[in-house]
């Protein structure tokens, strides 16, 4: 039978405070699944250490709000009840995933100052233009000038 640990123990192994556990447990009571009955006291099951692990890292480490660790570690769950496949695994997928998506933004990033880019060079060019247009018609009318007067 696996030892199960009293708040204070997990406080202590988490390096967190007793009250930091409980409301972990309140607001990720889905994923931790700690059942007691009334009147008895809280007790934890190896399981339960490793989702409290998690918890922190996403918290702590990735920094993600209870929200955003929420929807990941129903991602996580989707992930591996859809593929059937270890935590290990699905840590790395959801891990490559976020680099995907990381790579994505950067590349929206870097696509939206190419566009500015391109923009300033189009200005750039039209204005080109425009001063090429105007040299060249004062160059014809420099060409014409002497013999619109001679005719007058």
């Amino acid at each position: 039978m696996e030892k199960k640990l009293t708040v204070k123990e997990v406080a202590q192994i988490m390096q967190e405070e007793e009250s930091t556990i409980r409301y972990w447990e309140k607001e990720f009571q889905d994923y931790l699944n700690v059942k007691a009955n009334k009147g008895v006291r809280k007790r934890y099951t190896p399981q339960n250490l490793e989702m409290f692990t998690k918890i922190s890292e996403l918290l702590h480490t990735e920094m993600y709000t209870i929200k955003g660790a929420k929807r990941r570690l129903e991602l996580d769950r989707t992930v591996g009840d859809s593929l059937g496949v270890e935590h290990n695994f699905k840590t790395t997928v959801v891990f490559m995933f976020s680099c995907i998506l990381n790579e994505l933004q950067q590349s929206r990033t870097e696509a939206a100052a190419l566009s500015e880019k391109v923009q300033q060079l189009q200005h750039t060019k039209n204005m080109m233009e425009k001063e090429l247009r105007e040299a060249q018609n004062k160059g014809i009318l420099k060409l014409f000038r002497p013999k619109i007067q001679t005719k007058g």
